[in-house]
């Protein structure tokens, strides 16, 4: 849940305002541990995303991955081009250089070519506190859940005040539809009374909270489209005309987005989110072809992978690989693979994703996901091993 409650990485960081607000700034440590972590995802989710990366592993944008950015020094990311104006600072990262950098970037490191964007003042603290969080620049303890229990605090009052509204989010199945080219998406999630989200979605984790009397919150991170990382608030009401299996609401996750969810709600949790996978699955695994479409530098790979008993992968396009299970107390829950030789790849392509994800092992399912090193890519299963196109 670490990586949850701060969401994906950070920086574009934006802002314009003037130094005034910069010397009112705690960035005591003491601050910083305390400070809202929804306040700083929201922040990063409105102004940063789009440019910047923060887990480690991921892939530079526009601007490079911040993993650890407050223990090196300005403009010294491998891999990254800086203009000559950040290559040539030499500057240690702090949080004060970083909260007046975000604030005004042309002013602090003239020369540099980060855009401002106007971000209130009194989420630089949140925004600081998420990126030295989420790209592990500190080890600190990590703050109680967002919403720890519905037995006190805000998420007792929705328990109480709103019980259909809860019923419906806490026993109910939540299925979000999203439009992608040409078709529709779909993932199911459960909102737990712990605050955190699971679904059915590879990799996704999310939390919710109730911020306010008026704003029911929730965030969901490693999506498998673009944009990965989503962030919205609703009323804690009932939907209007509410039925199961029928569109309760449409919202936008992602501010100047053009960008739009549907959300029904299936009655029950008939979705298996937890345990193993299908007992048929190996079976199946081994007896079929996994094609995969990936995205390599705005063109598509092509590859039909052929997984073994023996823990190795082939293919006819020549990429191979190798796969494994691993867990912990004993039991095998994640399944873990990479590929190498994927045209247009230089390195490994790899990922891991939890078992129970395989509850349903069906010739002709198709969903789409993404890589560690940050390509996406639509997989398909194919009936036998003789595919070769």
């Amino acid at each position: 849940m670490h990586h949850l409650r701060l969401f994906l990485s950070a920086a574009l960081a934006c802002l314009s305002l003037h130094a005034a607000s910069l010397s009112a700034q705690d960035l005591s440590e003491e601050k910083l541990k305390a400070a809202d972590l929804i306040s700083g995802e929201q922040t990063w989710q409105q102004y940063c995303a789009f440019c910047h990366t923060v887990l480690e592993g991921q892939a530079d944008i526009t601007g490079p991955n911040l993993h650890k950015l407050f223990k090196r020094t300005v403009g010294s990311k491998p891999g990254f081009k800086y203009s000559d104006a950040l290559a040539k600072d030499g500057r240690q990262w702090t949080p004060e250089l970083f909260a007046a950098y975000v604030q005004n970037p042309g002013e602090v490191i003239p020369g540099n070519a980060m855009p401002a964007v106007d971000i209130p003042a009194d989420k630089v603290v949140p925004l600081v506190a998420y990126v030295m969080r989420t790209g592990k620049s500190v080890e600190w303890d990590e703050p109680a859940p967002a919403a720890a229990s519905a037995a006190s605090g805000m998420d007792g009052w929705l328990q109480a005040n709103r019980p259909e509204f809860w019923e419906l989010f806490m026993k109910n199945t939540v299925k979000f539809t999203m439009p992608y080219e040409d078709r529709t998406y779909s993932f199911v999630a459960y909102f737990n009374e712990d605050g955190t989200i699971t679904g059915n979605n590879r990799g996704l984790t999310g939390i919710w909270r109730l911020k306010d009397k008026r704003s029911f919150c929730f965030a969901l991170q490693r999506m498998a489209l673009h944009p990965v990382e989503w962030l919205h608030c609703i009323s804690p009401k009932m939907p209007k005309g509410f039925a199961y299996g029928e569109k309760a609401m449409t919202i936008s996750p992602v501010k100047n987005y053009d960008f739009s969810v549907d959300i029904s709600f299936i009655e029950g949790r008939p979705h298996p989110l937890e345990g193993d996978a299908h007992p048929d699955y190996w079976t199946f695994l081994f007896n079929n072809t996994m094609r995969y479409e990936i995205k390599v530098n705005g063109d598509v790979a092509i590859v039909n992978a052929r997984f073994e008993r023996d823990g190795t992968i082939n293919s006819p396009e020549g990429v191979t690989g190798k796969w494994r299970t691993e867990g912990s107390a004993g039991k095998d829950d994640r399944m873990c693979y990479s590929m190498s030789g994927v045209a247009g790849v230089n390195g490994d392509l790899s990922e891991c994703f939890a078992l129970v994800l395989m509850f349903n092992p069906r010739v002709g399912a198709r969903w789409p996901a993404r890589f560690e090193q940050g390509n996406t890519y639509w997989a398909e299963v194919f009936k036998g091993r003789e595919r070769t196109d």
